[in-house]
Formats: C-alpha cells, sequence, structure tokens
C-alpha cells in the first residue's frame, strides 16, 4: 500500500496546471484530499472527475478569514490534515521602471501571502503525536536572478526563507517542511498565453511526481528541507 493512501492532503491552487496533475497523481494513489481552489466551477468539475475521495473547497488563499474557513471545513471533513500542499504562484513579466504596484503586490499575495497564511492555519490543527508535513512551490528562480521577472524571483526567495524559519519552528511539533524548486515548468501562471518550448520544459507531471516523492517518505526520515531543482531555467524572450 502507498504510504500517500494512508495519508490526508489540502491541495491549494488544485485547478492549475502543477496542482491539477498533483491531486490526480494523488487521487490514483488513493489520498484522502481537500481540493482547494478560488475558480469554484473548475473545482467542482475536477472534485468530480476525481472521485469520492476528494472533497472541494473554493478560497482564495491570500484572504485570511476564507483560509480560516477553509482549513476549519476540512479538519470537519477529514478529521486531520497530514499534508499542506501550498501550489499557487504566478508572475507578470516586466521591467522594474515598467511594474504597476497593483501587479507587484498580487505577486507577493499569490505566491507568498498565501503560503504563509495556508501554513499558519494548517499548524492550528497539527499535534505532536501525529505530526505532519508542508510542501510549499517554490522554483529555481528562487536562486538565480532572471531580468524578466525579478519579482517573482524575489517572491520565490521569500518562500525559501520562510520555509527554512518554518522548519526551525516546527521540529517540536513534528511537522517537517520541505520545498520543491523546479526549472522552467510549462504553466499558463508563469508563461500567460505564450508560446514555450515545451519539448526544452519540465510538464506539470514532472514536478507532481517529486511532490508526491517527497510526501510519500517515511515519517520517521529525519528531513526538513528538500530542494529539489529539475530541468533547465530558460528564460522568457
Amino acid at each position: 500500500m502507498s504510504r500517500l493512501s494512508e495519508q490526508t492532503f489540502f491541495v491549494t491552487g488544485a485547478c492549475g496546471g502543477i496542482g491539477g496533475a498533483l491531486v490526480r497523481k494523488l487521487a490514483a494513489a488513493g489520498a484522502k484530499l481537500v481540493v482547494s481552489d478560488i475558480d469554484a466551477t473548475k473545482l467542482e468539475a475536477l472534485a468530480k472527475e476525481l472521485g469520492p475521495n476528494a472533497f472541494p473547497i473554493t478560497a482564495d488563499t491570500t484572504d485570511e478569514n476564507a483560509v480560516t474557513a477553509a482549513m476549519a471545513s476540512a479538519v470537519q471533513r477529514l478529521g486531520y490534515i497530514d499534508v499542506l500542499i501550498n501550489v499557487p504562484g504566478m508572475s507578470v513579466p516586466a521591467k522594474i521602471w515598467e511594474m504597476n504596484l497593483a501587479d507587484y503586490q498580487r505577486i507577493f499575495d499569490v505566491n507568498v501571502k498565501g503560503m504563509f497564511l495556508c501554513s499558519k492555519h494548517f499548524m492550528k490543527q497539527t499535534n505532536p503525536e501525529r505530526g505532519g508535513l508542508i510542501i510549499s512551490m517554490s522554483s529555481i528562480a528562487g536562486k538565480t536572478p532572471n531580468p524578466n521577472a525579478p519579482v517573482y524571483c524575489a517572491a520565490k526567495a521569500a518562500i525559501n526563507m520562510i520555509s527554512g524559519g518554518l522548519a526551525m519552528q516546527t521540529k517540536q511539533a513534528n511537522v517537517k517542511v520541505s520545498i520543491i524548486s523546479p526549472g522552467s515548468t510549462s504553466t499558463k501562471g508563469f508563461w500567460g498565453d505564450r508560446q514555450v518550448p515545451h519539448e526544452k520544459f519540465l510538464k506539470p507531471e514532472d514536478v507532481a511526481d517529486m511532490i508526491c516523492f517527497v510526501a510519500g517518505l517515511p515519517s520517521t526520515w529525519c528531513f526538513t528541507m528538500w530542494y529539489s531543482s529539475l530541468g533547465n531555467f530558460l528564460r522568457p524572450t
């Protein structure tokens, strides 16, 4: 039996490229999961596709009241959440002097604020006996400057630093913290409607495989951070 089938998951950004690939793999492995996204229509369709072990909760992860309510609903439905997976991410490629403040704020809200709020309220339902795991989507962009997306790079670097400190804080709570840092991936969240050379990029399924690998590691393994840089880092033009 897969270890994934023995755990309960809360996955945000479930209707996106990586999120969708991930929840399909988790459902196929027999995991019980809450799938969450801001798009209610897409989320309902996704939950029907995934089957009876998937419970949809529509929520905006940048809204603390929505996150609080979503986590409470998840716990009410599943009893306990073993694994939180923070997936949402987005970018607005632009030069610093051409970017408007709203886009700057949106990048940090979606990438960082959502991860912070979900991790905060996930921790409130954990206990040391059962423990838990937080996995957040970062990117190799969090370690490598990109002239086309410096604010996105800064947001991913923030995820790295928050995750590192969080891992130290949650050690006594028996909650491990990991980040996944893929290279360029063919997702709409980064590339939008621009055509990209998909053969040179990771697919969402590749990243989902790595997330499932980390989530499936034995709970007795003493890891706190797991960096996984996959594929090439290619800059959009």
